[in-house]
């Protein structure tokens, strides 16, 4: 129904053969038109020829490819047409503005290699089939809003100097914007990505805004430099996401995000606050040997499946306090330097902290582990406060504290070696906790009376 209504719309607007708009560029006249068709390919090709020959040589006649890049000194504006023909505008310099807004490209798109000195516009447009802006050039704003790419999207190793907007766009096939540099800001607010998208290697020099996206297919950030602050609030990973070994130079925001399959941020850099606040992992996430330089926030987060902060490091603060962990939890080998607050939290699976240090004070209250709690060899420096907190079952073989604020009948069964029993014994008795001296030694004497 749509193409047909694009049909119908294309046949009640003016024709405008493809060389008449070549001409006037190759001319240097401005090219303004609204509600035209352009009959024929739109091609550079044909700009390296005179433009009496443009006029007079059918553009069936294929022209050789110049290596020289063709500069086109024309204002080029069409609003509310359709490009019935291809374009391909490869290696070409815009010295001025170039505008295609609410106009349809029927054919494949090429604008790879170009430099725009000047705007550049093709918001509200249809690319029907392939679109091709990779290696070019944006010096002035770039405008792609609430534009619609039904073909492969490319935009790899593409430069924008100063603002970009992909805002509201719809992304029905594969898109990439892998090694793209933007300076200025950009925003990709309430795009759809329905394929896969590539932003592999990418560096987002100011404020990148992906805030309200979905994404449809598999989504990778591989070692994706942010300079300045990115949001991600409310936007749906609906498969694979990859964010691996990305550096975050500046405030991240993930709020309230969801990841309904896997997502990967091992070895990633967050110099900045992190915030994941209320954000949902619907499947296994991943902060593998990952650094958090200042405060990581994941409040009232919820993990559905594993959960992975092995080896990684937290400088400052670490809030994962009311938050619902329904699989395994592994935190081994992890340093937390500053506080650390599960205050609340629910970790419904073995909660691995085997080997992990906390160098700053621990709060646990409130906190419930229906099966394993393994701290093997845990190092606390300062207080460990477990107030109001429930342990299926306890290992704190190798561990050193100087106080745990945990009460004996808090504790299902304390899977430990005699080293460990004697160690939370005198931990009671420096507390005064007498009741919970004496259960602890009758427990301990009980399992070894089991094993004669």
């Amino acid at each position: 129904m749509e193409a047909m209504a694009q049909t119908a719309t294309a046949e009640s607007l003016k024709v405008v053969p493809a060389d008449v708009i070549l001409a006037k560029i190759k001319l240097g006249e401005t090219v303004s038109y609204d509600h035209i068709v352009v009959k024929g390919n739109l091609s550079s090709e044909r700009l390296a020829l005179t433009a009496k020959q443009i006029l007079r040589i059918p553009f069936e006649v294929k022209v050789g490819q110049s290596d020289t890049p063709i500069i086109a000194n024309s204002s080029i504006i069409i609003n509310d047409s359709w490009i019935q023909g291809t374009v391909d505008f490869e290696n070409m310099i815009f010295k001025k503005p170039v505008v295609f807004q609410n106009t349809v490209f029927a054919n494949s798109t090429a604008f790879n290699s170009c430099a725009f000195n000047d705007r550049a516009t093709f918001a509200g447009s249809d690319f029907i089939e392939d679109a091709d802006f990779s290696q070019s050039h944006f010096m002035k704003p770039a405008d792609f809003s609430e534009v619609r790419l039904k073909g492969p999207a490319n935009f790899a190793g593409t430069q924008f100097d100063d603002s970009a907007s992909f805002e509201l766009n719809a992304l029905y096939s594969l898109a990439s914007w892998g090694g793209a540099i933007f300076s200025g800001p950009v925003s990709f607010w309430g795009s759809w990505h329905n394929d896969d998208t590539d932003f592999n290697l990418t560096q987002f020099k100011s404020i990148a805004m992906f805030d309200d996206v979905l994404f449809d297919g598999s989504t990778s950030f591989l070692g994706a430099v942010f300079g300045d602050a990115a949001s991600f609030n409310a936007t749906q990973f609906e498969r694979k996401a990859n964010f691996m070994g990305a550096d975050f130079a500046a405030p991240v925001r993930f709020e309230f995000a969801i990841f309904n399959q896997s997502i990967g941020f091992d070895s990633a850099e967050f110099a900045k606050i992190a915030y994941f606040n209320d954000a949902q992992f619907n499947q296994s996430v991943s902060f593998d040997k990952s650094r958090f330089d200042e405060t990581a926030e994941f409040a009232r987060c919820t993990f559905q499946n594993s959960t992975d902060f092995s080896g990684s490091v937290f400088a400052l603060d670490c809030n994962l306090n009311d938050s619902a962990l329904m699989g395994p939890t592994y935190f081994q080998g992890a340093r937390f330097l500053g506080y650390v607050d599960f205050s609340g939290s629910q970790f419904m699976d073995d909660a691995l902290f085997e080997n992990t240090t906390f160098e700053g004070p621990v709060d646990f209250s409130r906190s419930c582990f229906d099966k394993n709690a393994c701290l093997f060899g845990a190092e606390f420096q300062k207080n460990a406060h477990m107030e109001n907190c429930r342990i299926g079952n306890l290992n704190l073989t190798a561990a050193s504290y100087p106080w745990i604020f945990l009460h004996w009948d808090s504790i299902g069964d304390f899977q430990s070696n005699e080293q460990a029993y004697s160690a939370i014994m005198k931990n009671y008795e420096n507390l005064g906790w007498t009741e919970d001296s004496r259960a602890c030694y009758s427990d301990f004497e009980r399992k070894k009376a089991q094993l004669r």
